[in-house]
């Protein structure tokens, strides 16, 4: 394990001197759950809401504020002119729990000396608390739960991404999907998973070979969860009875692009 970085010679909290480090572009995403009770989601997301508005609208740009004043709020953190920032809520409804949950993604970027996943951690943890604030008349059980870094780019450590729930897809075929796209998704009898738009004979977007590492992909499941293609993110639709459980249809959440280095990861 590497020293830690914000303690001096004496041991003591300093902030890191980045003025040498060369600018790069650099990348972040994080992610965390809230998990609430169904009658509260259902209230969030039916079409008369809650006595305080848009609770979604209210979160997503509390979390995109908080990450671009995190240098304010994280003592050794420096502030950063952010390029851009992102918020995604995704709401969902698992069978097999007796709550519901969001799934909450937090994205930054930026050409600078030092990294931002702070800012992406800083921007899914508020727009948690928000939703919370503006729920917890209704229901004060709420847990925000498994914040953490999923992925970052750039800077002398280079790429990270958590490897026990994602992993790099292969033989990427960088296209741009639409909030009107479909992905489906079939596991090969050697273990492998495609990914084609669309349709079985689609065009293949990528695969998760399975001798790569060690990652279980929940059975070759990706219901009640939301599926990370790179920049996209899916959630799983439902299956018809006497559906074969091996493929299945994902549907577009966040339109996004698939790039040569996509990551895979599937968030419940």
């Amino acid at each position: 394990m590497s020293v830690l970085s914000h303690l001096d010679v004496r041991g003591q909290a300093a902030m890191v001197d980045v003025g040498d480090k060369p600018v790069t572009r650099r990348y972040a995403r994080a992610w965390g759950r809230l998990l609430l009770a169904s009658e509260t989601l259902h209230m969030i997301t039916s079409s008369q809401g809650l006595a305080k508005g848009d609770v979604f609208g209210a979160a997503r740009l509390a979390g995109i504020m908080a990450a671009k004043r995190t240098g304010e709020l994280i003592p050794l953190c420096h502030p950063l002119p952010l390029s851009w920032a992102g918020v995604e809520l995704i709401p969902l409804f698992p069978q097999n729990l007796s709550q519901a949950l969001i799934v909450i993604v937090g994205e930054a970027s930026l050409a600078g000396r030092t990294g931002i996943e702070m800012e992406a951690l800083m921007a899914v943890t508020v727009a948690g608390l928000t939703v919370y604030d503006m729920c917890k008349a209704a229901d004060k059980s709420m847990i925000l739960s498994e914040v953490g870094l999923l992925e970052k780019k750039g800077g002398r450590s280079g790429r990270y991404f958590a490897q026990d729930r994602s992993r790099l897809l292969n033989e990427v075929n960088e296209v741009e999907l639409g909030s009107k796209d479909l992905v489906f998704w079939h596991c090969l009898p050697n273990g492998d998973v495609e990914f084609r738009r669309n349709q079985r004979g689609g065009d293949l977007l990528g695969k998760i070979t399975s001798d790569k590492d060690t990652l279980l992909i929940d059975q070759v499941s990706f219901a009640d969860a939301v599926v990370v293609l790179g920049g996209v993110l899916l959630s799983s639709l439902p299956t018809t009875a006497g559906e074969a459980s091996a493929s299945g249809l994902l549907q577009v959440v966040k339109p996004g692009c698939l790039e040569a280095d996509a990551l895979f990861a599937v968030l419940k």
